[in-house]
């Protein structure tokens, strides 16, 4: 079923590059100039799991500049500390699997949040069509859904954009 979630991201981390580049991807719309954004979020139930899409068109080469920037802050991460504004803390940890051979370019990554009450793990899928980033997540708790169905999601909806 289609849902609206509610966007509380992390707002502080102990690299704040990686929580950055995560937030711009899946939590905040983008300012690029010049930029379309849509995005929807499906979920089976309220408690997961989730899959969100965002697609963003953007002139000349800003999705594969998008996606080249993320994909090198984001292999820099590893595990890094981050916080909520009620106080909430955890880590996140970054697992990159790097091309996903998926449309013009590609690139994908396991993240794994854990807190002392939950843990959350997804699977990310960037992916370059033309002018349009793909971002993909799903994400369940504890584990992620099958990775390969999250790479057919994303080979999908890259297919779509031809």
């Amino acid at each position: 079923m289609k849902t609206v979630l509610q966007n509380d991201p992390p707002t502080r981390s102990d690299h704040v590059g990686c929580l950055n580049t995560l937030n711009a991807l899946e939590s905040y719309r983008t300012t690029r100039a010049g930029t379309a954004e849509a995005r929807v979020t499906f979920a089976q139930s309220q408690s997961g799991p989730f899959l969100q899409e965002v697609l963003r068109r953007s002139p000349g080469r800003g999705a594969r500049d998008e996606l080249e920037h993320a994909a090198n802050a984001l292999s820099g991460c590893a595990t890094f500390s981050i916080g909520w504004s009620d106080g909430m803390t955890g880590t996140e940890h970054v697992s990159v699997l790097g091309p996903a051979g998926i449309g013009d370019v590609s690139w994908h990554a396991t993240i794994t949040v854990t807190t002392d009450t939950f843990t959350v793990q997804e699977n990310l899928v960037l992916v370059v069509v033309g002018t349009t980033l793909v971002i993909l997540s799903e994400a369940a708790s504890p584990t992620a859904p099958a990775r390969s169905r999250t790479l057919s999601l994303a080979r999908t909806a890259a297919a779509r954009l031809r």
